[in-house]
């Protein structure tokens, strides 16, 4: 996976990935053997996110490194690989809990998530990601994103120990 900056929820959706995807260089995009130079399109596939209280399908553009044939998923930096809630929605719900508080303004906020989903969300930090967070000094305010990527290389709240990397297009 290689996890791209996007990160403002309210105005996101396919049109909004697919501008952002198909402006990216794929050439510029570095794969886990280490090499540049060597990605193209390579199809794509569905994938849900709960978004602003919908259920939001957007096709992932992957590329292929032509080098060792390895396929990457185009993440949005909005999205937790292998979960429909997105990372701002997850981070306000463990805040909210860390603090004592109710979970209220984002299940208000989204209704697609209910009470599972962060009972879920919470014990997946407190097992997963709070000692993590605690051994680099970080707290849920930090950019997480890019900081996870770089010591884990796992997306915040990414559990699978699927390779993970950060690009950031130049500006």
């Amino acid at each position: 996976m290689i996890t791209i900056p996007i990160d403002d929820c309210n105005s996101f959706s396919q049109k909004t990935y697919d501008d952002f995807v198909f402006a990216l260089q794929p050439h510029m995009l570095e794969c886990k053997c280490g090499r540049c130079g060597g990605m193209i399109f390579y199809g794509r596939y569905k994938r849900h996110l709960k978004l602003l209280g919908s259920l939001l399908s957007l096709l992932i553009q992957r590329v292929r490194c032509i080098f060792c044939s390895r396929t990457h998923a185009l993440l949005p930096s909005l999205i937790v690989p292998y979960s429909q809630v997105p990372r701002e929605d997850q981070q306000d719900i463990i805040e909210l809990n860390e603090n004592g508080k109710s979970s209220a303004p984002v299940l208000e906020r989204n209704c697609q998530i209910d009470e599972s989903h962060v009972k879920h969300i919470i014990r997946r930090f407190k097992r997963y990601w709070k000692e993590r967070l605690l051994a680099l000094g970080l707290t849920l305010h930090d950019q997480l994103t890019q900081v996870c990527l770089s010591v884990y290389s796992l997306q915040f709240m990414q559990i699978h120990r699927t390779w993970n990397s950060f690009f950031s297009p130049p500006t």
